[in-house]
């Protein structure tokens, strides 16, 4: 346990310390002011940097604790109904447990309620929450009917986001920022680990071709189910003219100057940062139990019949306990540290005073970059396609292509707030792309460019890159008399922009991968075939071959 507990300290530390310090050389370069108030115009140690130290020690915790738990309790769970399901061969008692694991999944799900809580004036939006959760449960429920009936996943993404893009006509349009910022951050650090597992259990055992190419692909399925019915949603919400509520609450809750969520305008003094931590510890140890008792409860009912019992009960009920400390911790953390100094960046640029579009994408690129390049799971990513090329395409390529794609889509939001460009605009040529290359493209390099928009949409996504749009737009927009309209167009879909370039950055790799093992199968062959194979040898015939000639 020490050991394991070491190697994940690691990881976090790699994934989350590069951002701090990137953070605090960014404030002393660029004269970020000392608190929340873009009016301060000296670069000091302030609440905000102190807040971001500080931060830093229970994201670190959290991250590494919610790792071992995660992989304890949840990624177990979804091997254990994957394994005891699949042996017992009934489709209608699998595929109705693997819609209510991929609901309760997604209920406890970190990165949506960061994002839901951004929109709601008071805690999370349990309601978008809950209608993404049926989302990726029916398409869990559709993956696993995929595999089982062979149906190719290049055919999925065109229908399913003509469906899509059909439904956008009926709705506000924005509200489309919000719709694939939550189709991006659903599949997280709970969801993947439990779609993986199931997904992978259930290929194995019902899969008629490769069952490492078809387990790949759930998690981009998911994806596709909670952009579908949250755009269902979006219709309802526009028709009932309750869009107009939740535009009048943006604007209310990230008010330049009388903003009533906390990270607007707290931080203006050391007291306040010290109540925000307060504040937001009592509402993550509420918000994190709310979210992981269904669950949990899921578990202690389905272990009535599975009957797991010594330590191996034993370990799932640890992991419970550390993916909820960890939770507390990471939202302790992100809260109180990544989302103030995010919301002052944005504030900053985003300033009359300070309005340098130039340095704002220079400082966009690097953190998009970096954040990238510091994420645990991008590692993973990258031996795994490296394995199924069978070296053909190297780590360091997927790392770096992903890395650019992360910095190309944050600069991409900054043109498009900084314009008021609809989201449309870029996410419909970008979504045509992708399914283009697919066409083109080897299932299992489908699959993996699918499931890799989860990679992207980690904890920076939600927790500085969001609200580093939100801190702009609340101060280059703040004179808009549709303020709130403003704030959700342009504050969200950076999320949802960057779960969409991985894929696109995914599918060139494998054209690339595919060419490249065809050279070098030619280049192989090459080296064995002589000068005179081409010739034509006649062997002589035998008396029969000659009398039946």
């Amino acid at each position: 346990m020490l050991g394991e507990i070491k190697e994940k300290l690691k990881e976090s530390c790699i994934a989350i310390l590069p951002m701090v310090i990137l953070i605090i050389v960014i404030n002393y370069a660029f004269l970020i002011p000392k608190n929340s108030s873009i009016e301060a115009n000296n670069s000091t140690f302030g609440p905000v940097i102190l807040s971001l130290i500080i931060a830093t020690i229970p994201l670190l915790i959290g991250t590494t604790l919610f790792s071992i738990g995660a992989e304890k309790s949840v990624a177990k769970i979804g091997e254990l109904v994957g394994n005891v399901l699949t042996k017992r061969k009934s489709i209608r008692l699998l595929l109705a447990v693997s819609f209510m694991m991929g609901f309760l999944a997604t209920m406890a799900e970190p990165d949506l309620s960061v994002l839901s809580s951004r929109i709601s004036p008071s805690g999370p939006d349990w309601m978008l929450i809950v209608v993404g959760a049926i989302g990726v449960g029916v398409f869990m429920v559709m993956g696993i009917l995929r595999v089982a009936y062979n149906k190719k996943l290049r055919y999925w993404f065109p229908l399913g986001y003509g469906i899509v893009f059909t439904l956008v006509l009926l709705i506000d349009q924005s509200f489309l920022s919000i719709v694939f910022d939550a189709g991006g951050v659903t599949t997280g650090v709970v969801t993947v680990p439990f779609i993986l597992s199931l997904g992978m259990g259930v290929a194995r055992v019902t899969s008629k071709n490769d069952a490492d190419d078809d387990s790949f692909g759930f998690s981009g399925l998911c994806t596709l189910g909670t952009v579908l019915f949250i755009t269902i949603y979006a219709v309802i919400l526009s028709k009932t003219g309750l869009i107009t509520n939740i535009q009048n609450d943006l604007a209310t809750k990230f008010n330049y100057n009388k903003g009533t969520d906390q990270i607007m305008n707290l931080l203006d003094s050391y007291p306040e940062m010290g109540l925000l931590y307060l504040h937001n510890f009592f509402h993550s140890l509420r918000n994190v139990a709310i979210s992981m008792a269904p669950i949990v409860l899921f578990f202690i009912i389905f272990n009535l019949f599975v009957k797991i019992k010594g330590r191996s009960l034993y370990s799932i009920y640890i992991g419970f306990a550390f993916t909820y400390i960890g939770l507390v911790l990471f939202f302790l953390g992100a809260e109180s540290g990544f989302m103030p100094v995010a919301i002052s960046l944005g504030k900053f640029f985003g300033s009359a005073a300070k309005d340098d579009l130039l340095l704002f994408l220079i400082v966009g690129m690097i953190t998009g970059f970096i954040s990238m390049l510091a994420e645990p799971a991008v590692g993973v990513l990258a031996k795994n396609v490296s394995e199924v090329s069978r070296g053909a395409i190297s780590k360091k390529l997927v790392i770096i292509s992903l890395c650019i794609a992360s910095a190309f889509s944050i600069m991409l939001n900054i043109i498009r707030i900084r314009y008021n460009i609809p989201i449309a605009n870029f996410l419909v040529p970008l979504i045509i792309i992708a399914i283009l290359l697919s066409l083109f493209s080897k299932d299992m390099y489908i699959g993996i460019a699918i499931d890799s928009a989860g990679v992207a949409t980690g904890t920076m996504a939600s927790c500085f890159f969001l609200p580093l749009s939100i801190g702009y737009v609340s101060a280059y927009y703040r004179n808009e008399t549709n303020f709130g309209s403003y704030v959700m167009a342009n504050g969200f879909g950076i999320i949802g922009i960057m779960s969409i370039m991985p894929i696109i950055t995914m599918e060139l790799i494998g054209a690339f991968g595919v060419v490249k093992e065809m050279l070098n199968q030619r280049n192989l062959l090459a080296k064995y075939i002589e000068e005179d194979d081409n010739q034509i040898v006649h062997l002589p015939l035998s008396n029969s071959e000659v009398s039946n000639g």
